[in-house]
């Protein structure tokens, strides 16, 4: 094409014809820039298509790291949980028990034992850190993802920060219990070196002296009043991570309809909504949640933190009531959560011989104390069974302003029940 271009332009000149020649010259002109424009239009095709290609491979690191970190997040949430599920169970037993069975001093030799195994979360950061100092950082910038893949990184610093806290309690705590010379403190490390009977009796007072010292219950304390709190960051690091590894896998870079959903579990500890899991293996979650009970003419009842459940037994009374409700506040006299984002309430229950009747309530903050609230009826068996009540039955009760958010009633009959688990689901 420019050599025929150049042809005509000889011709033109040749012949004197210098308009024509001047507009074949501006084709020619105009050629070179569209072939120079075309050029450059697909380096930089090729230049952007490098550039995704290598923000893709940052992005994939990340997803791989974050993959890892969700795993190592969701085992030791799972080993917290089980630690703290053993306090009660072990505080309550010292506490009542005048004579404790071999199967006691092997349990609070586990408990210990995994109270003093410092964990530590850590993340691989690596993946973060190269697009960072990669500058294709920028990329993203302004994005949901780039927004979330900060808050992620951000929660990783707070949970180390706060683990590096909590653990530090528990390593000092952990020291001095076992810098008080006990005497026979063997046999609470090693509790198969208990002989027969006898032996075990005549150590009871050595045991009981070790396992109900002060610096022992720093320990239960710290792992039951502040494990919790750890839990809650490590299922927010979760529900965020998920939902990074599912936009970078489908090369998602702003949030879609099901970012929605995925991230609706995301818990802000400070905020106004309430806490989904009140009671998770027998064990009411003490941060979030305050237990308490009532009967007609204060009649007594047990209360019996069991390994992984949390057993109520009435006798036959006209009423009575185990409940649990937000906090004590000093400055309002019916502290209230809003739980009216959740739809359904989950509790795993069972009777001790199947055929118990419960009636499960809530109450808001205006409800009156004279046993007028919605009541939902439910008979159990004498195994472990999941109810689910849709929260419209408990109507008109408030859910912005939860007070007690679960209770068990009982009337007239003797019961005794057992429960596992109890949670808010949206």
């Amino acid at each position: 094409m420019i050599k025929l271009f150049r042809k005509i332009r000889h011709r033109l000149l040749t012949e004197n014809k210098f308009s024509k020649y001047l507009l074949y010259a501006i084709g020619e002109i105009v050629l070179v820039v569209i072939g120079i424009l075309i050029a450059l239009q697909i380096n930089n095709w090729n230049q952007n298509k490098l550039e995704q290609d290598a923000l893709t491979g940052y992005l994939n690191s990340i997803s791989k790291n974050i993959k890892e970190d969700i795993k190592k997040a969701e085992f030791l949430k799972t080993n917290r949980i089980n630690v703290i599920s053993r306090i009660p169970h072990l505080t309550s037993t010292l506490f009542i028990s005048e004579y404790l069975e071999r199967t006691d001093i092997k349990f609070a030799s586990e408990t210990l034992s995994a109270i003093s195994n410092l964990d530590y979360f850590t993340s691989d950061l690596s993946g973060f850190e190269s697009i960072k100092n990669s500058g294709y950082l920028r990329k993203l910038q302004g994005l949901d993802l780039e927004n979330l893949l900060y808050k992620y990184y951000n929660l990783v610093q707070e949970i180390g920060l706060k683990e590096k806290d909590y653990n530090e309690i528990l390593r000092n705590a952990y020291s001095n219990f076992s810098s008080q010379g006990f005497e026979k403190n063997i046999y609470i490390s090693f509790p198969d070196y208990i002989g027969d009977t006898q032996e075990l009796t005549n150590l009871q007072p050595y045991l009981k002296e070790i396992l109900n010292h002060p610096t022992a219950y720093v320990m239960y304390d710290q792992t039951n009043f502040k494990g919790p709190a750890l839990i809650v960051q490590l299922e927010n690091l979760n529900i965020i991570g998920n939902e990074i590894v599912r936009m970078i896998d489908n090369n998602i870079k702003t949030f879609d309809e099901a970012s929605a959903k995925n991230l609706e579990n995301y818990f802000e500890i400070s905020g106004t909504e309430g806490y989904s899991k009140v009671l998770t293996k027998g064990v009411d979650n003490t941060m979030f949640f305050n237990s308490g009970y009532a009967s007609a003419g204060n009649k007594p009842f047990e209360i019996i933190y069991g390994i992984y459940e949390y057993t109520i037994n009435v006798p036959k009374n006209d009423w009575t009531v185990v409940y649990f409700r937000n906090p004590s506040n000093a400055m309002v006299e019916r502290p209230t959560k809003d739980f009216s984002s959740y739809k359904t309430l989950k509790l795993e229950l069972k009777g001790d011989k199947g055929g118990e009747t419960v009636s499960v309530a809530l109450k808001d903050a205006d409800a009156p104390d004279d046993g007028s609230e919605t009541k939902v009826p439910l008979i159990l068996s004498n195994k472990w069974e999941t109810y689910e009540i849709p929260l419209s039955k408990f109507k008109p009760t408030n859910l912005k302003e939860l007070f007690i958010v679960a209770s068990f009633i009982f009337n007239n009959d003797a019961n005794k029940i057992s429960v596992r688990n109890i949670e808010y689901v949206k």
